[in-house]
């Protein structure tokens, strides 16, 4: 089952599969996901921690797009794209699984 869920799930937390499995009428630990984890080549990663967007970045990224809704695409072209920052909506930053 925890194999299973994380494949189909890749951003499965160890908290939710410990209550999955809770809810199932299984109760295991932290411990025995992450040896089960490991023997099928999975580590565990945690996120790394960034600020959200304020309303203010929202607003100037919506502007921006709207500004440049109608430029051809040869000025698009032009760009050299250099901002690889990752964005959280929500604040979701939790301990994830990956196979390596």
């Amino acid at each position: 089952m925890i194999m299973r869920k994380v494949r189909d799930q890749p951003r499965t937390t160890w908290q939710d599969l410990v209550n999955d499995l809770k809810r199932a009428g299984n109760t295991v630990s932290k411990r025995t996901i992450s040896n089960t984890q490991r023997r099928h080549g999975l580590k565990s990663c945690s996120a790394r921690k960034v600020p959200l967007l304020k309303p203010v970045h929202v607003q100037a990224r919506l502007k921006f797009a709207n500004d440049h809704l109608d430029d051809p695409e040869e000025e698009w072209e032009k760009l050299v794209w250099s901002d690889e920052t990752k964005i959280e909506l929500f604040g979701l930053n939790s301990t994830v699984f990956a196979s390596y």
